[in-house]
């Protein structure tokens, strides 16, 4: 990796000390991952791929059609459940 020094203003230093601080993480995180997400945005570098893996469940939900019934699935189960 190669090492860019930069010239913050003393508002954004405050600021990203702050951020540190709170969410205990280290300046060079912090200003890699603005960075990468800020050139992602204006379309200078690729999303990075996330492979997508599923896990099952430990325990089924009991019901064999879940698939071709997950409205009605559903429906059950926030009704028993009183979700909010």
């Amino acid at each position: 990796m190669q090492q860019v020094t930069i010239e913050l203003p003393t508002t954004i230093i405050n600021a990203l000390a702050a951020y540190n601080q709170e969410h205990k993480v280290s300046s060079s995180d912090t200003v890699q991952t603005a960075i990468e997400s800020f050139l992602i945005a204006k379309g200078y570098l690729s999303k990075p791929k996330k492979s997508f893996h599923l896990s099952p469940a430990p325990k089924g939900s009991g019901y064999t059609d879940t698939s071709i019934n997950h409205d009605a699935v559903l429906a059950e189960i926030t009704l028993s459940h009183k979700l909010p």
